[in-house]
Formats: structure tokens, sequence, C-alpha cells
């Protein structure tokens, strides 16, 4: 864990310049941010060499990038002080030094409590846990970007896997196993991201409450369905007496209610928060992308505080359009592309949203106002675009255009979901109208309501179309459209918090009391939903008593499960370690997404013909894709034609068959010798059941 923190130090002091220069009025001065953009712009640097294969994807290549990221942004500070003569970077430092301490210190006891609390409980299969590791153990064992699809035996991965990758660069950087950096990259990010917000609210409120607040809802609150199902619901059923089995609640119901609550089989939808993905481990692109998208919405904030500088004299037009803010956030929408695709529009759009009035307030309708906006849009999408073609060059798209919901969520539903942070919101509008004043502060919280706002009706009228479109048509857009808008509404809530108590101390009598009544009322209908994450970890943690501590090991408990088949495994392994071939293609048994099979290819990052079905159908949008493999993966094992065995072999380059547990399971294999005949027996030795587990080297 120790070696997780530094690579995060290491990180952090890499991106300073940046901040230095962008953020140096931030409270902390940009310490946060220039820990994420330490991480993502040194790692895309590796990566962006790994997929033009002039450096492998190693441990020394890593410290390389990161050194030579670092040596270009300290050398542009350099120069400016020894051209201009000023010692800006010092100073900088010296103005934010105790900042700075409190700022790595609170990241670094959030980030040791959260991994402890944590490790007593390792899930296996839970959500798609085994799928991002194995992502993480695919790309650690590969020299070049894309990495292989460790499901997909011969194919390079078809899916957003840049956040999945960043994380295994911080793997690298800090010297760790995969298994390690899976369990620290996701607390990491939750950490991270506690004082970002934080660091974030501070400095457009300057109020400490108000940012505790928002970090506070940001990461760790849930939505009012819990509070709704889990407490109000239980108590009247005790108060009122009421006859019959009183309602049970699961902490994942509050994920899970349009569509399932009343059930409705043709639309079901999925409306996830970040308190919820840190609980049940899950490290998937949504959350990964946290890291990109509290950076943009503070890189957004710090260019409001600055516009009116910008514009006070005389500007030039392309200057100002290609500014560093909108070159970072150009670059930030571009690893979007390629790590969560659905932050790239938006973030776009809320992008646009806050410069385009941004501008207008800094100097007015005039006409250049419009070719000021147009111009920062197309410099923001150029930068976008360079910075992820490699990698949509090799990407094929994976959706099938847009459709019409014609199945809408029950008007109690989305209250009971998002009632508090559109009421929050609208109450603000009303201020704002009232008050007729509309200060950079404002502008950016309401700018974010309206976005966020936006997020939750589009869902209600269109959806992306995917393979899921028979029983879950609009979940996947529901889910990450309502993701971010959790995100957007949770910063602004301390911030509209605090407003009303402002406006309240301003004014006396009755509309005092009013305003600030207003921010008491709001203030505890949102500390109620702070309760989830107890609530929550006592539901999927049973004891944090000292015999359920299982250690920060990810993979920990599929070995567990697995554990008649892992001496194979590691003897695998071991065979693996001396040939040249660093990812060689074995061949185990398939099987259905979210259970314990494909378990060799998640454990070693080899590749192998197919694993989770659903997920393959989804990467490639092609059933006959997958199921022409799962076909050719049962004639494998069950077949009685050598011949055909050997040929289907050979088409998908095998170069071991795994034969244990799983695949007894799957396929009820007798030994007819069949398998035995394609190659050379490596490794052999009988289970507890009396099954003979091999691994068959295949003759080429």
């Amino acid at each position: 864990m120790i070696q997780f923190y530094m690579a995060f130090f290491a990180l952090m002091i890499c991106a300073l310049p940046i901040s230095y220069r962008l953020f140096n009025r931030f409270k902390d001065g940009g310490i946060m941010i220039s820990a994420s953009l330490g991480l993502y712009i040194s790692g895309y640097v590796m990566w962006f060499f790994s997929s033009i294969h002039f450096l492998k994807f190693t441990t020394l290549s890593c410290f390389i990038c990161l050194i030579l990221t670092a040596g270009v942004l300290y050398a542009s500070v350099f120069f400016e002080i020894y051209t201009k003569k000023v010692d800006g970077f010092i100073d900088y430092l010296k103005q934010h030094r105790n900042a700075m301490l409190i700022s790595t210190g609170a990241f670094a006891v959030l980030f040791f409590v959260l991994n402890w609390i944590f490790a007593h409980r390792i899930p296996a299969t839970d959500t798609e846990r085994m799928m991002d590791l194995g992502f993480m153990m695919s790309m650690y064992k590969t020299d070049y970007m894309p990495p292989l699809d460790m499901w997909a035996g011969g194919e390079y991965l078809n899916y957003y896997y840049f956040g999945q990758y960043i994380i295994t660069y911080m793997t690298r950087i800090a010297c760790i196993p995969v298994e390690y950096g899976y369990t620290f990259g996701l607390f990491f990010i939750a950490a991270w991201a506690t004082v970002a917000v934080y660091m974030l609210v501070r400095d457009i409120t300057e109020s400490r409450l108000a940012s505790l607040l928002s970090s506070a809802v940001v990461v760790f609150a849930g939505n009012f369905h819990y509070v709704v199902f889990a407490k109000i619901v239980p108590m009247l059923w005790d108060i009122l007496q009421l006859e019959g089995e009183k309602p049970s609640y699961w902490f994942a119901d509050s994920t899970r209610y349009i569509g399932y609550v009343p059930e409705v089989t043709t639309d079901r939808t999925i409306h996830e928060f970040p308190s919820y993905s840190f609980i049940v481990g899950d490290l998937h692109a949504h959350v990964v992308n946290i890291l990109v998208v509290i950076v943009i919405l503070s890189i957004l904030w710090a260019y409001l505080k600055d516009i009116k500088n910008r514009f006070s004299g005389e500007v030039k037009l392309l200057k100002e359009c290609c500014n560093p803010y909108f070159i970072l956030i150009g670059f930030l929408l571009g690893i979007s592309a390629m790590s969560n695709y659905w932050d790239f529009p938006i973030y776009y759009v809320v992008s646009g949203s806050i410069i385009l009035f941004g501008m207008m307030s800094a100097i007015g309708l005039r006409k250049k106002l419009f070719g000021y906006v147009a111009l920062s849009g197309i410099f923001i999408m150029l930068v976008q675009v360079a910075v992820s073609l490699i990698f949509n060059l090799k990407f094929n798209k994976m959706v099938e255009g847009i459709g019409i919901v014609e199945r809408r969520s029950l008007i109690h539903q989305l209250v009971l979901l998002w009632g508090l942070p559109v009421a929050m919101s609208a109450l603000f509008i009303v201020l704002l109208i009232r008050k007729k004043t509309l200060d950079n502060r404002r502008l950016y919280t309401l700018m974010l309501c309206l976005c966020a706002t936006g997020l939750i009706i589009i869902p209600e009228f269109i959806f992306v179309k995917d393979i899921y479109i028979n029983a879950y048509p609009r979940a996947n857009t529901m889910f990450k459209l309502g993701y971010e808008a959790f995100i957007m509404y949770g910063v602004c809530s301390g911030i509209i918090i605090n407003t009303f108590f402002k406006e309240g101390s301003k004014e006396e009598g009755y509309k005092a009391y009013l305003y600030k009544r207003t921010a008491v009322i709001l203030i505890v209908l949102q500390l109620m939903t702070l309760g989830y994450p107890i609530t929550a970890t006592k539901s999927w943690i049973s004891s944090l008593k000292k015999e359920n501590y299982g250690g920060f090991d990810a993979a920990k408990t599929i070995r567990e499960m697995n554990s008649a088949d892992m001496p194979a495994i590691e003897a695998l392994i071991n065979i693996v370690e001396h040939t040249d071939k660093k990812q060689p293609i074995v061949l185990e048994a398939d099987g259905d997404s979210y259970t314990n099979t494909c378990r060799v290819s998640v454990l070693t990052g080899y590749p192998t013909i197919l694993g989770w079905h659903t997920h393959e159908w989804l990467w490639h949008d092609s059933h006959s894709y997958m199921e022409m493999r799962r076909i050719d993966v049962e004639n494998i094992y069950t077949g009685e034609d050598e011949n055909v065995t050997r040929n289907t072999l050979k088409q998908y380059g095998v170069d071991y068959i795994f034969i244990g547990t799983k695949e007894y399971e799957r396929f009820e294999i007798v030994q007819n010798g069949i398998l035995e005949s394609m190659g050379e027996v490596v490794y052999c030795a009988a289970n507890a059941d009396g099954q003979l587990v091999e691994i068959i080297k295949i003759n080429k």
C-alpha cells in the first residue's frame, strides 16, 4: 500500500507545473488535480509509445515516460523563470505548502481506511470484478497496445479499456502485483475524489462545511430510495403494526428500482451511483473515469475565474480559442472517448455550456462571442480527435443508433430517485431569479444543475441501442447519464445550501428565516442519504472482525473458489515463463457472464477462445460471433474426430489445452485420448474428485 501511495505522490509531483499555471488560486494549489493529470498525461505518453510500437509496456518504460513527462513540464517552468526572471513557482509552493500537506494527508487517511474496511470482503464474481481484473492481467502481460482480448483469443480487446489501462500503468509505477493494484486503484479513486471535490467546492464557496457536504454526497451518498425503503418504510411498519412480513431492503435495490418495482420485464433499468460502485468493488469504466470528470469540472471553474482577466484587454481570437484550459479539456475528453465514451458527449456539452455563458458574462452579446465559442468548440473537438485517433483506428463501435423510448418511468419513481437534487436545483433557480444576480459561482452551479437535469430527462425519450434492447433497452443509457448527473448534482449540493445560508445572513426578518430554514431542510434531507454506505457496508461486509480480514489481493477469492485447479494454473504460469511467448492462447471452458468461469484467463492474462458469453456478444456486437466460438469450444472438448479437433485448434492458434474442474462440469469430458493426442501432456495430477487435471501443449 505504501508503494501505491508513493506512486500517487510521484504522479502528483510530475504535473505540479500545470497546477502552478492554471490552478494556483485553488486553496490547495490544485495538488489533487495535479495527481490525476500526472497520471493521465504520463500514462498517455506510455500508451502512445506502446501503441506505435516504440516502447514496450514494461515497468522501466513506465518510469521513462513518467520522467520524460515531468522533465518537459518542469523545463517549461524553469524556462519561464530564466527568461522572465521570476520565482513564481517557488512562491507557489511556499504559499500552498500547508494546504498541500493537509490535502495529501487527508487522502492518505481515506486511502488506508477504505482499503482496510473493504479488505474484509473480497468478492470474486460479483458485478464485473473478474472482467476488470482480467483486463488488467492481460495488459500487464502485453508488450504493445491495444491489449489482447483475454476472452476472444486472437483478437484485440474491442472495449473502452483505457481506464483499466491507467490503473495498470499506476500499478507498474508502484511496482506491485496486478491483484493488489486492482484493490488499491479502486480506493485511490474514492479517496482522491473525496479530497478533489472538497477542494473544488472549497474554492467556489470558501466554506468547509459546504465542501465536506459536496464531497461526501459525490463519493458516499445514496439516493432517496434508500431513505424511503431502508428507513422510513420499516419504521412506519413498526409504528402502524402492520400485518404480514416486513419489507426487506438490500442495498443494491437503490440501483435497480425502475422496471423492478413494479416489475416491467421489457424495461429494466440501472441507476447506479459512485458509493455503490466502490462498495461492490467495481473497477469499471464509469468508476475509473471519475478521475477525469472531476478534473474537467475543476478546469471549467478555473477558466470561469480567469475569464474576465483573459478578456480584459486586447484579445487575439485564435490565441484565446487555443488556450491551455481548452487543450486540457480536449485532452481529457479524448481520454474519456477511450475510457468511458458516454462521458465524452456529456462533458463536451457541459464544457460548451459553461464556456458559452462564461464568455457571454465577460464580453456580452457581441458579434465576436459566437466566433469565440464556435472556434473554441472546434479546437476542443480537434484535440479530442487527435488524442483518441490511434485508439479509434483499432476499435469498432458497439452501438446501433438511437431508439425512441416506448415505456417511460413512473412519476413517483423519478421523484423518489431524483426529487431531492431536482428540487434543490429548482429552489436555486428561483433564488437566482429573485436576486437577479449571476456571478461566476452561481453561473457555474446553474449550468451544472441544468445539464444534470437534462441527463435525467433524456432517457425518458431516447436511448442508445445495444444488445440489451429486448429486456433492458434504456438501461445503459439511464445508467451512464444518471451516473454523471449524480456527480454533478453532488458537487452542486454544498454550493446551493451554502448559497441559501449566505443569502439568509444578508436578509432580515421573514426572508432571512425563509432562506435559512430552506437551507436547514435541504441539508437534513441530504444528510439522510449519507447513511447509505453504512447500511450497504453492513450488508456487504458482515463483520470487521479480525477473522474476516482477507487482505488486499483482489484475486484471493477467485483462487479459493478454484483451489482444485490452482496447482495446475500455477504450473501453467511457470511453464509459460520459460517460453518466448508471453501470452499464449490457453483453451478453457467458456461460460455465462458474472459466473466463476474463465478463471485461467483471468488469473494468468492468457487469452482463451471464448470467455463470458454476453460480454463478448456486446463487445463485438454480434451474437453469431460469440455463438460460433461457443460451438467450437464445445466441439474441441467433446468431439471425436481428431482431424476436426486439430483443425479447430489450428484455426484459433491454441497453444495449450486446460482440463480441470470447470471443464468436467461443463462438458462431462471423457478421457478418450483425443485431446492428449493433440500434443504433449506437460502437467497431470488428480484432483479431490479423482479427475485428472491436465495441461496439454499443442504440437505446432
